[in-house]
C-alpha cells in the first residue's frame, strides 16, 4: 500500500487536495471517485515513491549480483533448484507455476532469490531457457540449451532428469580431481618448507658453528646455498619475464588462430591432453544424446552442441564435421574425417545411426568415456601423487644428508 497526493473537484466545483492510501493509482482514483469527487490529478506522494525507489534499488541490485555472481556453490545451488522444478514439473505442474511455488515454498534464501529472478523473468512472457541464460553462474549455457530444446518439443521433463543426472557426474569427476590433487600438493609444500627452513634457519646457524669450530660445509650444503643464492638473484627476472610471456600469451590466445592453436597445444600435452579431450568427449556425447531423445533434429543438435564446446580446436573441428552433416554427409564419417572420436566409438555411431538407435548408442558412447576419464584422472592423480612424494623424499633427503654430513665434518674437526 501505497500514499496517493490527488487533486480533485466536488460536487460544487470547489477544488479539493488530499492524500488516500491504496495499492496502486487505479485503486487509488476508485476510492476517490466513490467519495463523490472528479479527480482532475494524482500521483504518489513523495514519502512513498521515495521509499519505493529506494527498494526497487535495492531489489534491482540484489538481482544484478545474483546475475553476476558465477562460482562451484552456484552451480550446487542451481543444480538442487533443478531438482525441486523437476519433482514439481514431473508430477504434472506446468513449469511456471512450479516456479511460483518454489518461490514461496523454499527456506534456503539463495534458492528462494533464485526461484523469485526466474519467475519474474517468466511473468514477464520469457521461457525458462532464456531465463536461466541470465543467471550464468547457476546454470551452464549447455544446460539451458538443452532446456531450450525440451521446451521445444514439450519433452521437458525427461530433459531435465538428463540434464541432473550430467551435472552431477560432472561434478563428481571434479571433486575427484580436487581430492586427488590435495594429498601431493599438500606433501610438495611440507617439503618445500622444510628445505627453506633448513636454508634460512638451520643451515646458517650451522655455517656459524663450523666457522667458529675451523671447520668447512660439506658440498652438498654449499650446492644448497649456492642453489638458493642464484635463486634469490634472479628468481624476480625469471618471474617477470614470466608474467610478460604469460601476458602475450593471452592476449595471442584471444585471436581466432592463437586461441586455436592455443587450445591443439592443450591437447597434445602428456597425460593431461588426454583428460582435456575425454572430457569435451564426455560432455558432447552425452549433450547429443541428450537431444536426440528430446526429439530435436540432427541439425540443430549439432549447432546447439557447437556452442557448448569449450576447446577451440576441436569446436572448430565439430563444425567443419556439422556442416559435411547439413551436405548430407552421414556423422560418423563426418566425424571420423575430422578425428572427433576414436575409431570404436565411431563405429558404435555408425551403428546407431543405421538402426535409427542413435540416441541409444549416444548413452552408451557416453558412459563408455566416464569410465575413461575416471581411470585417467586416477592414473593421473596416482602418478602426480608418486611424483610429490619422491620430491618431497629427495628434498628431505638432501636436508638430512647435509646436516648429518655437516655434523660429521665438525665432529671430525674437534677430533684433530
Amino acid at each position: 500500500m501505497s500514499d496517493f497526493e490527488y487533486i480533485a473537484i466536488d460536487k460544487k466545483g470547489k477544488t479539493r487536495n488530499g492524500t488516500i492510501n491504496a495499492a496502486d493509482p487505479k485503486a487509488a482514483r476508485r476510492k476517490i471517485m466513490q467519495s463523490g469527487l472528479t479527480v482532475l490529478k494524482i500521483k504518489m506522494s513523495g514519502s512513498s515513491t521515495s521509499a519505493g525507489s529506494k527498494e526497487s534499488k535495492s531489489k534491482e541490485k540484489k538481482e544484478s549480483s545474483l546475475r553476476n555472481k558465477f562460482s562451484s556453490k552456484g552451480e550446487a545451488i542451481g543444480l538442487e533448484f533443478l531438482k525441486r522444478l523437476l519433482e514439481l514439473h514431473g508430477s504434472g505442474m506446468p513449469v511456471a507455476d512450479a516456479v511460483k511455488l518454489l518461490n514461496y515454498r523454499l527456506s534456503d534464501p539463495q534458492q528462494k532469490s533464485l526461484s523469485g529472478v526466474l519467475w519474474k523473468e517468466l511473468a514477464e512472457g520469457r521461457t525458462l531457457s532464456r531465463a536461466m541464460r541470465h543467471l550464468p553462474g547457476y546454470f551452464s549455457e549447455s544446460s539451458t540449451y538443452v532446456i531450450e530444446a525440451g521446451e521445444a518439443t514439450g519433452n521437458l521433463a525427461p530433459i531435465l532428469s538428463k540434464i541432473i543426472s550430467h551435472l552431477e557426474e560432472k561434478r563428481e569427476i571434479r571433486s575427484r580431481v580436487l581430492s586427488g590433487m590435495t594429498y601431493p600438493l599438500f606433501v610438495g609444500l611440507m617439503a618445500i618448507g622444510v628445505v627453506l627452513f633448513f636454508l634460512f634457519f638451520l643451515l646458517p646457524q650451522i655455517q656459524e658453528m663450523l666457522a667458529s669450530l675451523g671447520g668447512e660445509l660439506n658440498l652438498m650444503a654449499r650446492i644448497m646455498i649456492d642453489g638458493s643464492n642464484l635463486v634469490l638473484l634472479f628468481g624476480p627476472f625469471v618471474l617477470i619475464a614470466l608474467l610478460v610471456g604469460f601476458g602475450i600469451l593471452t592476449q595471442w590466445s584471444k585471436t581466432e588462430k592463437g586461441g586455436i592453436a592455443l587450445d591443439r597445444s592443450l591437447l597434445k600435452i602428456p597425460l593431461f591432453g588426454n583428460i582435456f579431450f575425454l572430457s569435451e568427449l564426455f560432455h558432447l556425447s552425452s549433450l547429443l544424446g541428450t537431444l536426440i531423445w528430446s526429439g530435436i533434429g540432427l541439425t540443430e543438435n549439432l549447432r546447439l552442441c557447437e556452442r557448448t564446446i569449450k576447446n577451440r580446436y576441436l569446436r572448430a573441428s565439430f563444425r567443419s564435421a556439422r556442416v559435411l552433416v547439413n551436405e548430407g554427409k552421414s556423422l560418423p564419417d563426418a566425424f571420423r574425417k575430422f578425428k572427433l572420436m576414436p575409431p570404436m566409438q565411431l563405429d558404435v555411431v555408425e551403428v546407431g545411426e543405421k538402426t535409427g538407435n542413435l540416441g541409444n548408442s549416444m548413452d552408451d558412447i557416453s558412459k563408455t568415456f566416464r569410465t575413461q576419464l575416471t581411470k585417467k584422472i586416477k592414473g593421473m592423480t596416482n602418478l602426480i601423487s608418486g611424483l610429490a612424494l619422491g620430491f618431497a623424499f629427495s628434498l628431505v633427503a638432501l636436508v638430512a644428508i647435509s646436516i648429518v654430513t655437516s655434523i660429521f665434518q665438525v665432529s671430525k674437526s674437534i677430533s684433530y
